[in-house]
Order: structure tokens, then sequence, then C-alpha cells
């Protein structure tokens, strides 16, 4: 057996993630580098483990910038679209709201794409999403993701099986696959 996207917990059992911590540090140090302070985080239900580690890559990477987490700023448990929408919402109504937006999982993005095209802010708060989506790169700006690689996973995943059902008694191991960041324009936008 191998686990995939999660950690075996409680299981001697090899495990092939991505790298949830890191890929999501990397999407909030992009949007830092283009000049913004107030970045939000939209996430699914911190019970998921994934979730949870793009959190931590989130906290890691403000925290290496000197920039503090603001608890105003920071959104979790949502499961749909349409939560993340009114999230967005209700963010971008603050007083204070964010420059630009760290989404943690693809159907928030999405969500946060419709909400920021119904108020007209495509254009003026930034966006990088955890997660690459069909047509993401076809709207205007095109989506800036940090995009996990499914094939490599694949790929690792059975490479650990077929090993284990060859015989290989080595002790279960946690197999690592690396996020890209791809810039497509939302991602880029500065501060207003």
């Amino acid at each position: 057996m191998v686990c995939v996207d999660r950690e075996a917990r409680n299981l001697a059992a090899d495990s092939v993630i991505t790298t949830n911590a890191l890929g999501a540090a990397e999407g909030v140090r992009h949007l830092a580098a283009a000049g913004h302070r107030r970045i939000a985080f939209l996430g699914d239900r911190r019970s998921i483990r994934t979730a949870e580690q793009r959190y931590k890559g989130y906290r890691d990477a403000l925290d290496a910038l000197d920039l503090p987490v603001d608890p105003g700023l920071v959104v979790h448990d949502l499961r749909e679209s349409a939560d993340a929408d009114g999230a967005v919402t209700a963010l971008l109504a603050r007083p204070d709201p964010p420059t630009a937006l760290f989404t943690a999982q693809n159907l928030i993005t999405v969500g946060a794409v419709r909400a920021l095209r119904r108020l007209g802010a495509e254009w003026s708060v930034a966006l990088v999403g955890f997660d690459d989506f069909l047509l993401a790169d076809l709207l205007s700006p095109g989506v800036t993701v940090v995009a996990q690689d499914p094939a490599a996973v694949g790929r690792t995943a059975a490479a650990l099986l077929f090993a284990r059902i060859g015989g290989d008694t080595s002790p279960p191991a946690v197999r690592l696959v690396p996020t890209t960041l791809i810039r497509r324009g939302s991602g880029e936008l500065p501060p207003r």
C-alpha cells in the first residue's frame, strides 16, 4: 500500500505527497515580492492535513518576511467555491482589506476569482492559488498558481508500490514531489 496526497498516520506504509508548506510559502513570498503586506489566507478544513500544511507555509513565509499574521485575514473551513466567494466578498468589505489573496485549494481559487470579477477587483487585488485548474490561463488576468505535478506523484507512487511488490522491505518512506509556481498575471499585480 502507498498513500497518495496524505501522509500515512498510524500505518506502516509509504506516502507520496506534494511539498504543500514549501509551495504555499513560495506563493506568499511571490505576493510579498510584488509589494503586498496584507495577504489573506483562504483555506480548506483545518482537519485536512494538506490544508494545515499549506497554512503552515503561509505562516512561515509571513514570519520570515517579518509580517504579522492578521487573524482577520485568515479564513479556514471553506469547502466550496461559493464559500470562498462569500469569504472574499467579506474580506474586501473590511475597512482595511487585503491587497492580495492566497487561496489554498483550486475550488477556493475559483470562488475567489468569481468574487473578484463580480466586484470589479480582478485587476486590483493580487491572487495566487494552490493547485492549477482548467482554464486558469485563459482568464484575464491569468491566475498565478502553485501547481502540483500529479503525473510525478503517480509515477513515484507506482514505483514505490512495484518496489514493495518486488520485495523491498526497507522502512516506509515519505516522498515529496515539488510544486511549481506558474506566473500568469494575477499574482504579479502590485498593491493599489
